[in-house]
């Protein structure tokens, strides 16, 4: 694919104390020239933002106190100047060299002309990685049955016209981008899996952290529409996968049992929904 090829892209990382993994993020970006970075940050005190300012980053502060994930997205999309912007979390490390240049080929032409966002896989470990190549479009039927189409904001790209019409609620606790795309999809637009644009997920959170953000984003996602419920057996399936690549070397031990933790607080989330009044 020609670099040069497809639009400019403004791309916002979310970031508070992310030293250890925001460097990684940066290097792994391979932008032009004419690609806009924006770093909106929350307090960090750990030299975050000497790397982000390094590596030619717009910093846009928010206070920790008036921090959700909707307001500071809010902010990073006020200061973008392109037509698509990208959202990152400050632990989402791109896969390729070409994981920008992915993301332009769809708005140059892969992409159908209704197309509002489009998402990339989150990954724990790259045995997780599924289909090589390629962009599946989703409507609203598809969204609604819970067929899931990728991160959601850890790495998704907007059109930022439909944001300007639409910003992300930032009233809500979690699944502000899941809230975005069902009202695109109620507009008549379509949401696009770029299935080669994958990030790996690393974060040194405690377990107790991944636990509670399960719960939180199958809440977020019940509010919405009607989940698949996960089963114990997913559960006990999915512990012994990250049990393997942590012994393979493929993830990282902490990464695994945080990965665990959110299986485990969406399936105690989905019970306690299930639950009668």
């Amino acid at each position: 694919m020609d670099p040069s090829s497809g639009p400019p892209l403004s791309i916002v990382i979310r970031s508070l104390d992310t030293a250890d993994t925001l460097p990684r993020v940066l290097a792994a970006l391979c932008r032009r020239p004419d690609d806009q970075l924006i770093v909106v940050d929350s307090g960090s005190t750990d030299g975050s933002l000497e790397h982000a300012r390094a590596a030619g980053a717009e910093i846009v502060p928010i206070k920790a106190s008036e921090f959700t994930y909707g307001r500071a997205l809010n902010l990073g999309f006020a200061a973008a100047r392109h037509g698509w912007v990208l959202a990152l979390s400050a632990h989402t490390v791109p896969m390729r060299p070409d994981f920008l240049d992915l993301y332009r080929a769809g708005i140059a032409g892969r992409f159908r002309p209704d197309v509002a966002a489009a998402v990339g896989p989150l990954l724990a470990s790259d045995l997780d990685r599924g289909l090589p190549g390629g962009v599946t479009h989703y409507e609203l039927g598809d969204f609604t049955h819970g067929f899931g189409f990728g991160a959601g904001n850890p790495n998704s790209l907007y059109r930022r016209e439909l944001w300007q019409a639409h910003p992300f609620d930032e009233q809500i606790g979690g699944g502000e981008d899941l809230e975005w795309y069902l009202w695109a999809l109620r507009q008549g637009h379509t949401i696009a899996a770029v299935h080669a644009a994958e990030v790996l997920y690393i974060s040194r959170r405690p377990m107790a952290a991944f636990y509670r953000k399960g719960r939180v984003d199958h809440r977020a996602m019940a509010r919405l529409i009607t989940p698949h419920s996960p089963s114990l057996g997913g559960v006990v399936v999915r512990g012994a996968k990250l049990l393997l690549y942590a012994a393979l070397g493929k993830t990282d031990w902490h990464g695994a049992k945080g990965s665990l933790a959110h299986c485990v607080g969406n399936y105690v989330e989905a019970r306690s929904l299930r639950r009668p009044r």
